[in-house]
């Protein structure tokens, strides 16, 4: 049985990974104050039929203010099969015509071309064997994924990495339709105009509600209503052998309460990119550190030189000749005596290398790399000096981009300022969320690198 991760981003970076009380909430478009039952007069009866079993026994559709929702409709205990939906409810790219499958091998992937199943169906309308399912699917007017911000307000996260993220994302999905509309353009009957909006929202769509299953990129209908909680031990699941896709509780539920899942551990940042919305508190939240390399620093190419050459292949921060930046992310640190569980040893290592001021202190790291385990600064430099001199480097960066994170939440929180009335209502909320997520880690690494500091220059 292999765990579905909920695919959430389409670009080739950062794939995802596969009890009460639970204080974090999803920020989504309100839809309802209270749960009331909504059930669609043709998407349930739809969906058994096409099942061809019942889905669930112990759910309901209803709404919540997180949205469309689903709730217990029956006590659930902890272990129980709250839903199984199988296989050939599913929409997956192995349901595209052969025609079409065949020019988009090589061209496209599985993600990709669970867009353009998509496509097609919507364009077929009531004749599309999932028209119940497609009918039921938001707009892109109703999206909140952050492609479809616009720039002004793209500009209030400037100072968070996604918003570069979003300008890449853009740009990679423009390159992939360009790459697949050639082919789509052969089915005119299937997909009519081909239109780079239309392969947004269905790209979007598929970020945002498709989960990677043994079947490939899936759109499960009724399992795209669970909303996210990250606190949720429950996963979605695909059964191999009874080719089903099934989800199990995580604890008890009582008759009337919100069924949620996890769909991974992700950061609000990476959360309102892939999906749209945010939470107010996300212990996965992440701030990613960038570092400078000045060219003219006189030891720069002995530093890359050294640092390729102690680096493991696992590394993610192997850096080049004519790299002036690198970046690395960091958690929220949690104390463990003069360890920062959070700020990744390499980031400090990597202080260590890029703001020594001397070859000798250069040759010492070599040595000693050499002398253990290979791996370059990773223990505290012997010359205290020097390693708080890298340390306080560090917190000068921190220091920087806490500034900057605390300047744009101040504006965001201004009733009547630019963002108030530039910004969709729910958008400035997501990127609240997203700038007071980062700057509670900043802070935390802040702290503990002061702390340290310190520490080292009294001992």
């Amino acid at each position: 049985m292999a765990a579905g991760a909920r695919i959430g981003r389409c670009s080739p970076r950062r794939l995802p990974a596969g009890a009460p009380p639970r204080p974090p909430t999803c920020r989504r478009p309100t839809a309802a104050a209270t749960p009331k039952q909504v059930e669609d007069e043709r998407f349930l009866p739809w969906l058994r039929s096409k099942a061809g079993a019942n889905i669930s026994s112990v759910l309901r559709v209803g709404t919540s203010p997180l949205g469309r929702s689903l709730f217990a409709s029956q006590p659930i205990r902890k272990g129980d099969c709250m839903m199984q939906v199988p296989y050939n409810a599913l929409l997956t790219e192995d349901k595209l015509p052969e025609g079409v499958r065949r020019l988009l091998d090589g061209v496209a992937g599985d993600t990709t071309k669970t867009a353009v199943l998509l496509l097609m169906e919507q364009r077929l309308g009531d004749d599309s064997g999932w028209a119940p399912y497609v009918s039921s699917l938001p707009s892109s007017g109703r999206m909140h994924n952050m492609m479809f911000w616009a720039p002004n307000e793209l500009h209030m996260v400037r100072n968070s990495s996604v918003c570069d993220e979003t300008i890449v994302h853009r740009e990679h999905l423009k390159k992939q339709f360009s790459m697949v509309k050639p082919a789509l353009e052969r089915f005119p009957h299937l997909f009519g105009e081909i239109k780079l909006e239309d392969f947004l929202h269905a790209s979007a769509l598929v970020s945002s509600r498709a989960w990677q299953t043994s079947r490939g990129v899936s759109l499960i209908p009724f399992a795209d209503f669970l909303n996210h909680d990250g606190d949720s031990d429950s996963i979605l699941v695909y059964d191999e052998q009874k080719d089903v896709s099934e989800v199990i509780a995580d604890r008890n539920y009582a008759v009337g309460e919100q069924v949620m899942i996890r769909y991974g551990k992700y950061s609000n940042a990476t959360l309102a990119l892939n999906f749209g919305f945010t939470l107010s508190r996300n212990i996965y939240d992440q701030a990613l550190v960038w570092i400078d390399m000045p060219e003219q620093d006189p030891l720069y190419k002995k530093k890359i030189d050294i640092w390729q050459k102690h680096q493991t292949p696992k590394s993610e921060h192997i850096c080049s000749p004519g790299c002036t930046k690198t970046s690395f992310a960091i958690k929220e640190v949690k104390y463990s005596g003069d360890k920062g569980i959070g700020v990744p040893q390499i980031l400090r290592a990597f202080v260590r290398v890029f703001y020594a001021t001397s070859t000798e202190e250069l040759e010492e790291m070599a040595m000693e790399a050499a002398e253990n385990d290979g791996r370059l600064a990773r223990r505290p430099l012997k010359h205290a000096e020097r390693e708080v001199h890298a340390h306080r480097k560090l917190l000068l960066h921190v220091d920087n981009m806490m500034q900057g994170h605390s300047t744009a939440v101040e504006q965001l929180e201004i009733v009547d300022g630019t963002a108030s009335r530039n910004m969709h209502p729910f958008r400035k909320e997501m990127a609240k969320d997203i700038l007071a997520g980062e700057l509670q880690v900043l802070q935390s690494a802040h702290a503990w690198a002061a702390n340290y500091c310190e520490t080292v220059s009294m001992s």
